[in-house]
């Protein structure tokens, strides 16, 4: 579903240059082809709607609104993808059904990553991308944080990409990718191992 080709991203400060390849910007050079489109030739408009019906996002902070509810910062991102009737589900599906009313001063940190995750869901994107999604919380928490993504891609069939430096994560990936100081220096993809040897 996704293939990243010749990628750079420059950023200038001051009169030096710095390479980069950043998330939500356009990159300098290369492509990103999603669904075997280009998105990186798309035109603004075309790109706010892919983002918009496409794309979920789980960040490190968490980005709740302070004076919305969780229902309520759930909701906005469910209603820009026309899916208000989702919101409640996906609080029930991270198990915060008890929590809906509550606002995110009265939310631990594992419940407020669970809210953003649920915020993200709610539009059924088909592509999942989460920065450093358990930073903040403890193991416990993390692996739970985990297993409901793990949960999500595979009963949704959505390709959940997560940048971090937590080693554990690769023992439930289907796919790692390890880089060192910008460059790929292990490639392990899970899923293709797993097919070549059913077919032995």
């Amino acid at each position: 579903m996704i293939s990243i080709r010749n990628i750079v991203k420059k950023y200038r400060s001051g009169s030096e240059e710095i390479a980069a390849l950043g998330g939500m910007d356009r990159p300098t050079s290369g492509e990103i082809l999603i669904g075997g489109e280009d998105i990186s030739k798309f035109s603004e408009k075309k790109l706010t709607d892919y983002r918009r019906k496409n794309v979920g996002f789980v960040f490190q902070f968490y980005n709740l609104v302070e004076n919305l509810t969780a229902y309520e910062n759930v909701g906005i991102a469910a209603d820009l993808n026309g899916n208000s009737d989702k919101a409640a589900e996906a609080l029930i599906d991270v198990g915060l059904e008890k929590r809906m009313k509550s606002f995110p001063n009265q939310l631990s940190g594992g419940e407020m990553q669970r809210v953003a995750i649920a915020r993200a869901v709610a539009k059924s994107p088909k592509l999942l991308l989460c920065d450093e999604p358990t930073g903040a919380l403890d193991v416990a928490t993390g692996d739970m944080i985990f297993g409901l993504l793990k949960k999500y891609s595979r009963n949704n069939e959505t390709a959940v990409v997560v940048v971090t430096h937590n080693p554990e994560v690769a023992k439930i990936a289907d796919h790692v990718i390890r880089l060192c100081d910008g460059k790929i220096v292990a490639d392990e993809n899970r899923c293709k191992q797993d097919s070549e040897a059913k077919a032995v």
